[in-house]
Protein backbone atom coordinates (compact mmCIF):
# COMPACT_ATOMS: atom_id res chain seq x y z
CA UNK A 1 0.00 0.00 0.00
CA UNK A 2 1.81 3.44 -1.38
CA UNK A 3 1.93 6.23 0.98
CA UNK A 4 -0.84 8.46 -1.36
CA UNK A 5 -2.82 5.60 -0.76
CA UNK A 6 -2.34 4.70 2.59
CA UNK A 7 -3.25 8.78 3.63
CA UNK A 8 -6.06 9.07 1.25
CA UNK A 9 -7.86 5.78 2.71
CA UNK A 10 -6.99 7.77 6.90
CA UNK A 11 -8.75 10.35 4.71
CA UNK A 12 -12.16 8.62 4.15
CA UNK A 13 -11.98 6.99 7.55
CA UNK A 14 -13.25 10.18 8.98
CA UNK A 15 -16.38 9.84 7.56
CA UNK A 16 -16.60 13.63 6.50
CA UNK A 17 -15.63 13.86 2.58
CA UNK A 18 -14.58 17.71 3.86
CA UNK A 19 -10.70 18.74 3.46
CA UNK A 20 -8.61 18.23 6.73
CA UNK A 21 -5.75 20.70 6.54
CA UNK A 22 -2.47 18.64 8.22
CA UNK A 23 -0.45 21.45 9.94
CA UNK A 24 3.59 20.64 9.41
CA UNK A 25 5.63 20.77 12.39
CA UNK A 26 7.47 23.52 11.20
CA UNK A 27 4.71 25.76 11.81
CA UNK A 28 3.95 24.64 14.90
CA UNK A 29 7.37 24.94 15.87
CA UNK A 30 7.27 28.57 14.44
CA UNK A 31 4.04 28.95 16.77
CA UNK A 32 5.81 27.56 19.73
CA UNK A 33 8.97 30.17 19.17
CA UNK A 34 6.25 32.92 19.13
CA UNK A 35 4.23 31.64 21.92
CA UNK A 36 7.70 31.45 23.99
CA UNK A 37 8.54 35.14 22.98
CA UNK A 38 4.85 36.91 23.73
CA UNK A 39 5.36 34.75 27.23
CA UNK A 40 8.77 37.00 27.66
CA UNK A 41 7.05 39.96 26.23
CA UNK A 42 4.18 39.52 29.21
CA UNK A 43 6.85 38.99 31.86
CA UNK A 44 8.44 41.72 31.59
CA UNK A 45 5.56 44.09 30.54
CA UNK A 46 4.74 43.21 34.45
CA UNK A 47 7.53 44.19 35.43
CA UNK A 48 7.28 48.07 34.37
CA UNK A 49 4.58 50.23 35.61
CA UNK A 50 2.43 51.49 32.74
CA UNK A 51 -0.18 53.32 35.34
CA UNK A 52 -3.97 52.38 33.82
CA UNK A 53 -2.43 50.67 30.51
CA UNK A 54 -0.96 47.87 32.51
CA UNK A 55 -4.53 45.91 32.63
CA UNK A 56 -4.69 47.05 28.74
CA UNK A 57 -1.03 45.82 27.81
CA UNK A 58 -1.48 42.67 29.50
CA UNK A 59 -5.02 42.01 27.99
CA UNK A 60 -3.65 43.01 24.08
CA UNK A 61 -0.63 40.35 24.84
CA UNK A 62 -2.48 37.61 25.75
CA UNK A 63 -5.03 38.45 23.03
CA UNK A 64 -2.48 37.48 20.23
CA UNK A 65 -1.41 34.60 22.34
CA UNK A 66 -4.79 33.09 22.23
CA UNK A 67 -5.31 34.43 18.58
CA UNK A 68 -2.21 32.52 17.58
CA UNK A 69 -3.80 29.80 19.75
CA UNK A 70 -7.10 29.37 17.66
CA UNK A 71 -5.87 30.10 14.35
CA UNK A 72 -3.19 27.06 14.19
CA UNK A 73 -3.53 24.79 17.01
CA UNK A 74 -7.61 25.29 16.50
CA UNK A 75 -7.60 25.49 12.52
CA UNK A 76 -9.49 28.20 12.63
CA UNK A 77 -7.39 29.32 10.11
CA UNK A 78 -8.08 26.66 7.62
CA UNK A 79 -11.84 26.50 9.09
CA UNK A 80 -15.31 27.27 7.05
CA UNK A 81 -16.26 31.39 7.21
CA UNK A 82 -19.49 30.53 9.52
CA UNK A 83 -17.68 28.40 12.46
CA UNK A 84 -14.90 31.43 12.08
CA UNK A 85 -17.83 34.30 12.24
CA UNK A 86 -19.33 32.20 15.15
CA UNK A 87 -15.98 31.83 16.93
CA UNK A 88 -15.09 35.14 16.73
CA UNK A 89 -18.57 36.69 17.50
CA UNK A 90 -17.53 35.25 20.92
CA UNK A 91 -14.83 38.25 21.13
CA UNK A 92 -17.86 40.55 20.73
CA UNK A 93 -18.89 39.40 24.74
CA UNK A 94 -15.98 38.92 25.64
CA UNK A 95 -15.66 43.18 24.93
CA UNK A 96 -18.15 43.89 26.40
CA UNK A 97 -17.62 42.14 29.75
CA UNK A 98 -14.34 43.99 29.69
CA UNK A 99 -15.31 47.16 28.96
CA UNK A 100 -18.04 46.96 31.95
CA UNK A 101 -15.29 45.85 34.35
CA UNK A 102 -13.24 48.91 33.40
CA UNK A 103 -16.31 50.93 33.73
CA UNK A 104 -16.61 49.58 37.35
CA UNK A 105 -12.98 49.54 38.00
CA UNK A 106 -12.69 53.52 37.19
CA UNK A 107 -15.75 54.39 39.09
CA UNK A 108 -14.34 52.65 42.15
CA UNK A 109 -13.17 55.62 45.30
CA UNK A 110 -15.43 57.59 43.92
CA UNK A 111 -17.84 57.03 47.16
CA UNK A 112 -15.28 58.51 48.96
CA UNK A 113 -14.95 61.77 46.85
CA UNK A 114 -18.48 62.03 47.06
CA UNK A 115 -18.36 61.75 50.73
CA UNK A 116 -15.65 64.82 50.96
CA UNK A 117 -18.08 67.50 49.89
CA UNK A 118 -19.95 68.99 51.97
CA UNK A 119 -23.75 69.60 51.39
CA UNK A 120 -25.50 72.63 53.12
CA UNK A 121 -27.44 71.82 55.21
CA UNK A 122 -30.28 74.20 57.39
CA UNK A 123 -29.27 75.30 61.03
CA UNK A 124 -32.29 73.48 62.43
CA UNK A 125 -30.86 69.75 61.05
CA UNK A 126 -27.67 70.67 62.58
CA UNK A 127 -26.50 68.36 65.84
CA UNK A 128 -25.72 70.68 68.96
CA UNK A 129 -21.88 71.19 69.83
CA UNK A 130 -21.75 68.28 72.41
CA UNK A 131 -18.58 69.57 73.95
CA UNK A 132 -21.33 71.42 76.41
CA UNK A 133 -20.53 75.24 74.66
CA UNK A 134 -24.35 75.87 75.54
CA UNK A 135 -26.89 72.97 74.85
CA UNK A 136 -30.04 74.10 76.24
CA UNK A 137 -32.51 70.95 77.99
Amino acid sequence: MSHATHSHTAHDAHGEGGHHHVASSALFFKVLVALLFLTVITVAASRVDFGAANLLIAMLIASVKAALVMSIFMHLKWDTAVNRIMFLSSFLFLALLFLFTLADLSTRGMEEQLQRVAAPVADQWKHPNPSGGGAHH
